[in-house]
């Protein structure tokens, strides 16, 4: 597209391109963020659904975000070093881990056998790194430079 303009209304002009391209640039950028959600959820561990359904992508001023906002998100991504963890939320994992019937404050010998052993090898060892969004980034990128290869040439 060809447009004339005079010397003196230039700068002017070549703001408002900026100005609407950097708009469709972020669109771009947060609709490859939206579309590679599926995919960062189908990758997401799954023991109550909250992690997988915590995945988000946001518009900001200057492009878009994505993440996971579930409390334990950081956990996963990054890992944890050791420390004993309460012993609470392990008797309620294992109890659905193992689909046992027993229930709270009688759980099974099983489900408190696995939940104490999981809380002491937590103790021991740490929470080893997922890493789920780490692996997500070089497909998000691609997706990002395909969508702005497409809207712009």
């Amino acid at each position: 597209m060809t447009k004339v303009v005079n010397l003196s209304e230039f700068s002017g002009e070549l703001g408002d391109w900026a100005k609407q391209y950097f708009e469709e640039a972020r669109l771009v950028v947060l609709r490859a963020l939206i579309d590679a959600i599926p995919e960062l959820v189908e990758s997401s561990p799954v023991d109550t659904g909250l992690y997988a359904q915590s995945w988000d992508a946001q518009p900001t001023e200057q492009g878009a975000v994505i993440g996971n906002y579930a409390p334990h998100a950081p956990i996963l991504e990054y890992g944890a070093r050791p420390f004993t963890p309460p012993l609470a939320p392990l008797l309620a994992w294992a109890k659905r881990v193992l689909e046992d019937p027993s229930q709270p404050p009688n759980y099974s010998d099983a489900v408190q056998g696995l939940a104490r052993y999981t809380q002491k090898k937590i103790a021991r060892e740490g929470i080893a790194p997922r890493h789920i969004m780490e692996r997500a980034i070089p497909g998000i990128l691609q997706r990002i430079e395909d969508e702005m290869r497409r809207t712009f040439g």
